[in-house]
């Protein structure tokens, strides 16, 4: 544009030159600088508009730097050339788009960060000067830490877990590390004998069961530099539960097999003792009475092992849970510690019940020897969307190297104990999506912790 316009200027210099020369020189010279001074004022104002329009570029371009994508400059075409307005509208458009980008990726990193921070995955990246740069909750929960930003990572496993320090050498494996059970809410409160309360962090940290991780560590290069990302993942309740499937299979194998020969050598034991009887032989008769007792107990044990393999999924109703407490007292003697008259619950009623069942027998058992026999004491606690049944017995306790042992299938410390009753308690707690942890009182007695969420 301006060169059209300087184009005009010269083309009326020059006209003017022809005509007015010699004839008028002092009115050529008057329109000569007129045209100068049009040729100026034209150029100035076309660099103004220039300079403007660089300035305004180059206060865009720096918000652009700062991280600012929020900038739009303002595009009047009515006194700019087509390519300045082309080349502001074109700002425009890269700075849209750039904002548009940063919000995706913002909200991407938003949802990333939520999904790691919710996961139960140990998540920490350490860079290459064995600095932390990032550790999710699930981190700083399992290292018992507020924030380990900018910690060492050396420091840190050799302070508060050297266990897992001593697997620094594996990449890809299944490790066990010796913790305290976790638990839901931050703490429970049991009622003694004389109303005292506690903490649940007494007790936990002096009892710790093995448990299963599975520990990975990837190596990866982020700005140049080498980092490590660590991460463990709980697998005790997987493994438990795999090992709850193995053993129902087992159970149903065994018992195909036990009835099949248990059902012929009793009608055999049978047929014997009418035999004997005829012959008015009682040393027979005492024989076949013999075995056939021993058939009914190997039925019985069969048919309580069967309990396991034939519990079911866990069909949830709404019930009042006080009121199934209170209908057990007038079979199992126990006090109950309760604020609420009414404690509506949704879940499987008829295997609550025999969850409550099972631990109170547990308690009883254990009490049985003592000389003097306090009751068991039941406590019902609503905690952070959670209930807590705290079921307490007064007896030996259990020893320390025995309570990670006590959910296994089999395995019981009582002589004429089945074994099956904890593993059974665990399997209706899994099913409601729960969790039960034994350990001992510091004031005597063994307590079980169910916790169970309140999803009425």
């Amino acid at each position: 544009m301006l060169i059209v316009q300087l184009i005009l200027i010269n083309i009326a210099f020059i006209i003017s030159y022809s005509l007015l020369l010699p004839s008028s020189p002092w009115l050529f010279s008057i329109i000569s600088i007129l045209l100068i001074a049009l040729a100026v004022m034209r150029y100035q104002y076309y660099h103004r508009q220039s300079h403007q329009i660089l300035q305004t570029l180059l206060h865009g371009l720096r918000n652009l730097q700062d991280g600012d994508f929020s900038i739009t400059l303002a595009n009047n075409k009515s006194n700019k050339s087509h390519s300045q307005a082309e080349v502001l509208a074109l700002f425009n458009q890269v700075t849209d788009k750039l904002r548009q980008e940063k919000q995706s990726l913002y909200q991407r990193e938003l949802l990333l960060d939520k999904v790691v921070n919710a996961s139960d995955v140990v998540t920490v990246l350490v860079n290459h000067r064995d600095t932390i740069i990032f550790a999710n909750r699930a981190a700083e929960y399992f290292f018992a830490q507020t924030s380990m930003l900018g910690m060492s990572w050396q420091k840190l496993l050799t302070e508060h877990m050297p266990e897992l320090g001593q697997h620094e050498d594996k990449g890809n494996a299944i490790i066990q590390l010796m913790l305290a059970e976790p638990q839901y809410g931050s703490g429970y409160s049991s009622f003694g004998a004389d109303d005292t309360q506690y903490s649940d962090a007494d007790a936990n940290t002096k009892v710790k069961s093995e448990q299963s991780w599975h520990l990975s560590r990837h190596h990866l290069k982020l700005h140049g530099s080498r980092h490590q990302l660590t991460l463990l993942k709980p697998i005790t309740q997987a493994m438990h539960q795999q090992e709850l499937q193995t053993w129902k299979k087992v159970i149903r194998v065994i018992n195909h097999e036990l009835n099949n020969s248990i059902a012929p050598i009793s009608s055999m034991c049978h047929s014997g003792n009418i035999l004997a009887e005829r012959l008015a032989e009682p040393q027979l008769t005492r024989v076949f009475t013999t075995i056939s007792k021993r058939i009914n107990k190997l039925a019985e044990f069969i048919q309580s092992y069967s309990q396991l393999a034939r519990l079911s999924r866990p069909q949830k109703q709404t019930f009042d849970l006080m009121k199934t407490l209170v209908q057990l007292q007038n079979l199992y003697h126990f006090t109950l510690c309760s604020d609420d008259k009414s404690l509506m619950f949704s879940g499987d009623e008829s295997q609550i019940e025999q969850l409550l069942i099972n631990l109170l027998k547990n308690a009883q058992q254990a009490c049985s020897t003592q000389k003097t026999v306090q009751p068991t004491e039941v406590s019902i606690k609503k905690q952070q969307g959670q209930l807590c049944i705290t079921v307490r017995d007064f007896g030996t306790g259990m020893p320390v190297d025995i309570l990670p042992k006590a959910f296994l299938p089999y395995y019981s410390t009582k002589a004429d104990g089945s074994g099956i009753g904890l593993s059974i308690c665990r399997e209706i707690i899994d099913g409601h999506h729960g969790q039960i942890t034994l350990n001992n009182h510091p004031q005597g007695g063994l307590q079980v912790l169910v916790w169970l969420p309140l999803d009425i």
